[in-house]
């Protein structure tokens, strides 16, 4: 009985293909739109969860900060995360491999007659390993300059290119904020996310950047570690939020001026922002599903009224109130899996459009879920909205009907 119901449905949708295509328009928008939605987001997330794959799962990331709830907050002193915060993590806890304070600001790098912007990272030579970051001519910064406050630099490709300094800039010399540095190294080239360009960055020693840019700089640092066991990184993570409290001496009950963070939780975070961006447009995308739903009951309601005599002769030659309902639902249901595949092809070709109209996106991805969700909508379209037009027409009486005009 399925199958005969399905051939009639089909039989009716091919006899009025442009009205059976305008039915399934509403259908098709918002599953369109929803496809084109979840394959960009679920792009970028999967970009970034390979980034952070590449530097590894055993990072964990402190860095100062305090939640602003309002503008009071604002006007306190900035929080603080300090070289001697550091020292004793690492002397405290035992499951630390590696552990290395960054420090952040931005600079001003010029040669010649050139100048560009950038950022500057005070390091150690710990950051390339922690990070999966190395350099691709030349060297890192080591030890000795770090003891020796040399002033070295090792740039990212971004900052070679915008001062015009050839192919091989090792040996030559730079100003960051009119001091003479010398380059020792340039990194390997990363490209651009969203535009941004992700090899625009100075690196030089975390001693050197504190006498060029001000000892306070030092009580404000970053820290980044990685620890011996994978296993043990949540309990670490416990063990470094109770060793800086105490030393913060933050009451109980009071917040944290720091934040510990896991890729794990970078990646979580994220997640969450990404679902909630697709829930948001999904909520918006649905009202294009409940119209064409509207327009799907509508053409079904009109096509009972001009079937009703063919009603009429199968009731009469023994077709039951189930047998017409399963008809009209199943073609319904049909009209709405047609709008739903349809939706999702143009989807999929809007999102691998607009990943590649945008440059340096990083390209498009859907997931099994995403193409499930949209057929499981579609379906629930065609039943929701198909079932009063053939509960009407399973109603009908086979006399009325026979004598129909």
């Amino acid at each position: 009985m399925i199958i005969e119901n399905i051939k009639l449905a089909l039989r009716s949708i091919k006899a009025n293909k442009l009205r059976s295509f305008l039915t399934t328009l509403g259908i098709i928008i918002g599953v369109a739109s929803v496809i084109t939605i979840i394959s960009l987001v679920q792009g970028i997330f999967n970009t970034i969860q390979v980034q952070q794959e590449q530097m590894g799962t055993n990072i964990i990331t402190i860095q100062p900060y305090r939640a602003t709830t309002n503008f009071i907050e604002l006007l306190k002193e900035p929080p603080k995360l300090t070289m001697e915060d550091a020292l004793v993590l690492k002397k405290q806890i035992d499951d630390i491999e590696n552990l290395a304070p960054i420090v952040f600001a931005s600079c001003n790098a010029s040669s010649k007659k050139l100048s560009h912007s950038s950022s500057l990272y005070g390091v150690y030579p710990l950051y390339q390993d922690i990070n999966g970051q190395y350099v691709e001519t030349g060297r890192f910064i080591n030890y000795l300059d770090l003891k020796h406050r040399r002033k070295v630099c090792v740039l990212g490709k971004e900052v070679v290119d915008s001062l015009k300094l050839g192919e091989n800039p090792i040996g030559k010399f730079i100003l960051i904020d009119n001091v003479p540095v010398k380059i020792i190294g340039v990194m390997e080239k990363k490209g651009s996310f969203f535009g941004r360009s992700m090899d625009d960055y100075v690196f030089m020693p975390f001693s050197t950047v504190i006498d060029i840019k001000g000892k306070n700089l030092k009580d404000h640092i970053y820290i980044q570690l990685t620890i011996k066991n994978l296993e043990k990184i949540n309990q670490v993570k416990e063990v470094i939020e109770k060793i800086l409290r105490k030393r913060h001496k933050i009451k109980e009950g009071k917040a944290d001026d720091f934040k510990v963070q896991t890729q794990q939780d970078i990646l979580e975070s994220f997640k969450k922002t990404t679902s909630i961006i697709t829930l948001i447009v999904a909520g918006i995308v649905g009202i294009s599903l409940i119209v064409g739903g509207i327009g799907i009951m509508n053409i079904m309601l009109v096509s009972v009224t001009e079937r009703t005599k063919e009603i009429g002769v199968r009731k009469a030659v023994g077709a039951t109130k189930k047998h017409i309902l399963y008809q009209f639902l199943v073609e319904s249901v049909i009209l709405s899996l047609v709008g739903g595949i349809i939706g999702i092809l143009i989807g999929l070709g809007l999102g691998f459009l607009i990943s590649k109209m945008i440059p340096n996106f990083p390209g498009m991805y859907v997931p099994f879920w995403g193409i499930l969700l949209a057929f499981i909508f579609s379906s629930l379209v065609g039943v929701i909205f198909g079932v009063f037009p053939a509960y009407k027409a399973a109603k009908l009486n086979p006399i009325d009907a026979l004598r129909y005009e």
